[in-house]
C-alpha cells in the first residue's frame, strides 16, 4: 500500500476511490457523447453535400432544359419567317390543298393531340 493511504481512514479510503471511479465513469460517457455527436455532424454534413449536389444537379438540368426550349423556338421562329418570306406566300391556296396539308400534318404524333386536329379529325392511314 502506498505510504500516503496509511494514514488515512477506511472510510476517506472508500470516497476517494469511489470518487475516482465516478470521474472514470463520467469521462467513458464523455467519450461516448462526444463519438455520437461527431457521427451526427459527419451525418448532417454528408446530407448538405448531397443536397448541394441535387440542387446543382436541378440547376443544370432547368438550364439544359430551358437551352432546349429556347433552340426549339429559333426553329420555330425561323420557320415561320422563311414560310412567310417564299415566294407565293401571299398567295390564296385553294381549301383542298390546305385541308390536304393540315390532315398530314394531323397525322404525325406531335400534332395528334393538337386542338385544331382534334377538331378536323384526321387519324393516321
Amino acid at each position: 500500500m502506498p505510504e500516503a493511504w496509511r494514514g488515512l481512514s477506511l472510510a476517506l479510503r472508500a470516497v476517494l476511490v469511489g470518487g475516482l471511479l465516478l470521474a472514470l465513469l463520467l469521462l467513458g460517457t464523455c467519450r461516448q457523447r462526444a463519438l455520437q455527436a461527431g457521427a451526427e455532424a459527419r451525418a448532417a454534413r454528408e446530407a448538405a453535400m448531397a443536397g448541394a449536389a441535387a440542387g446543382r444537379a436541378a440547376v443544370g438540368t432547368v438550364a439544359a432544359n430551358g437551352a432546349a426550349t429556347a433552340a426549339e423556338e429559333a426553329i420555330t421562329r425561323d420557320n415561320a419567317r422563311e414560310i412567310s418570306d417564299a415566294t407565293g406566300a401571299d398567295a390564296t391556296v385553294d381549301a383542298g390543298v390546305g385541308g390536304a396539308g393540315l390532315d398530314g400534318l394531323c397525322r404525325r404524333a406531335a400534332y395528334r393531340d393538337h386542338a385544331r386536329c382534334r377538331v378536323r379529325g384526321a387519324g393516321a392511314r
